[in-house]
């Protein structure tokens, strides 16, 4: 039996026990193995396999087996005429097949963002195109990067893969890398960052990346399609960020109708836009009380007795509680911005001195996008300005964008006039005025990114970072205010 025919029977075996084979080349999507798609034929003594889509075509000589697991065969190939090289087929529906495809499609889409840049900037050299992560400088393998060159002149790039689960962290995350280059590269002027976003998605990313300083670095974001043809995006003429200010329904007399709890310890009545009232210990909601409907549970809520509630309170005041000797309980950890939260709530103006004590409103405008993992609060000081607070109890180096979404949308609200049309600051006269940002959380768990970050953001901006001291489950204890991009 020939050696091409020993190759073809591997080859068939493997796929046929395969459920979902495919072809994985470097620089290239998998390709699908299907019926009637893809073949095997000997020429010239050699066995060549061939596949095919709508899309593309792949032909490869197959040489020999470098490795033959029950997932994967890896074969040694030569493209045509003669280059020696590596072909993968995987099964896609085996357990590591979905590693298989993640790695093979972050590698052919930082082969296509590298042709984007080569023939949108054709006197300058692409000198670096990367996809691996670096987290000592905080960089994500999720999102290839590009350093291009002309002279004594440099841009740093990025893009965002058409199936990124959140297009939006290329604003940081590039001016992150930006920063990296800058302090590598000392004999090149860097003063570019090109910010490259799929059609369609680009929404989110364009109102982060329209608020980046011009004097920090001229940021410049293109769309691509699915046949990498790219267009610039205008900051200036994009519309509005996606939000909604629901009506806040608050009864004449609050919590008239509400039923009284007994005397349990610290059980927070937090009152909603909705006219409900949340029961919540340390920030993390148990009941609520609705249209005179009460409903108790942790993540899925029913219809629930007295009974339920006070004994659902005690078990929480015991386990959630700074002197807890259970804090590897789950309702000891769960939700830890929520009880951060909860102690902003009890004592606003530790945080900020110009703060109200209320109303003090949690969550709105809503947005449009899915939930993005931080605590939002907005409240007011004593003038009428508006200040959004968000607060975060671990490191996040989205925070400082995170909360500039939501500033653009409390703007719009605001200068709208939804505010007051929709029932909130109920005989207070807000200012039109942009609204100050403060960012809340314990001091050692600010990004090492905050400050480069925040100093990349425009000045018409006012950001203010309040770290906590470590014990803040105990009490708020402020160990640094910071304006701006300040360091502690």
């Amino acid at each position: 039996m020939s050696i091409s025919s020993d190759l073809r029977g591997a080859v068939e075996r493997f796929v046929a026990g395969a459920a979902q084979p495919a072809l994985l080349d470097s620089g290239e999507e998998p390709l699908l193995m299907v019926a009637d798609q893809w073949s095997l034929r000997e020429w010239n003594g050699r066995l060549v396999i061939e596949a095919w889509n709508a899309d593309r075509n792949l032909i490869r000589k197959v040489s020999g087996i470098v490795e033959h697991r029950r997932d994967r065969l890896l074969l040694t190939t030569e493209r045509f005429p003669k280059s020696p090289g590596e072909l993968r087929i995987a099964d896609l529906g085996a357990p590591s097949g979905l590693e298989a495809v993640r790695r093979s499609t972050r590698t052919a889409f930082r082969e296509r963002f590298r042709l984007m840049l080569e023939r949108e900037y054709p006197g300058w050299v692409v000198e670096e195109v990367s996809s691996e992560p670096n987290l000592e400088e905080s960089l994500s393998g999720s999102f290839p990067r590009a350093f291009i060159r002309c002279g004594s002149k440099g841009m740093a790039a990025m893009a965002a893969h058409p199936d990124a689960n959140d297009p939006c962290g290329l604003v940081p995350l590039g001016l992150v890398w930006l920063q990296h280059l800058r302090r590598r590269e000392k004999k090149v002027q860097i003063g570019r960052l090109l910010l490259y976003a799929p059609l369609r998605r680009e929404h989110e990313v364009t109102f982060r990346a329209a608020w980046i300083d011009s004097g920090h670095v001229q940021c410049h974001l293109r769309v691509y399609d699915d046949r990498d043809r790219t267009a610039a995006v205008d900051f200036g003429d994009f519309g509005n960020a996606d939000s909604t200010l629901p009506p806040c329904r608050r009864p004449v007399a609050p919590n008239a109708e509400s039923p009284d709890l007994p005397e349990i310890g610290a059980v927070e009545r937090v009152e909603q836009s909705d006219g409900g009232v949340s029961l919540r210990v340390r920030g993390l909601e148990f009941a609520r009380w609705n249209a005179g409907k009460l409903t108790c549970g942790i993540g899925r809520r029913k219809s629930a007795s007295m009974e339920t509630v006070e004994s659902t309170a005690r078990e929480l005041l015991r386990v959630r509680s700074d002197a807890s000797h259970d804090r590897a309980s789950p309702l000891y950890l769960q939700q830890p911005e929520a009880w951060l939260e909860s102690m902003v709530r009890g004592s606003p103006r530790t945080i900020d001195p110009m703060l109200m004590a209320s109303p003090l409103y949690g969550q709105v405008p809503i947005f449009g996008a899915p939930d993005r993992g931080v605590v939002d609060l907005l409240g007011v000081e004593h003038t009428g300005r508006l200040v959004v607070v968000e607060l975060k109890a671990t490191a996040d180096i989205q925070l400082p964008f995170q909360a500039l979404d939501y500033w653009v949308r409390v703007r719009k609200h605001l200068y709208a006039g939804d505010f007051e049309r929709m029932g909130y600051f109920p005989g207070i006269a807000l200012l039109r005025e942009d609204p100050r940002i403060v960012l809340v959380g314990p001091a050692l768990e600010f990004h090492s990114t905050s400050e480069a970050l925040i100093g990349a953001i425009s000045g018409r901006v006012e950001i203010t970072r309040v770290g906590l001291a470590a014990d803040w489950r105990k009490e708020l204890r402020i160990m640094f205010r910071l304006r701006g991009a300040e360091r502690p």
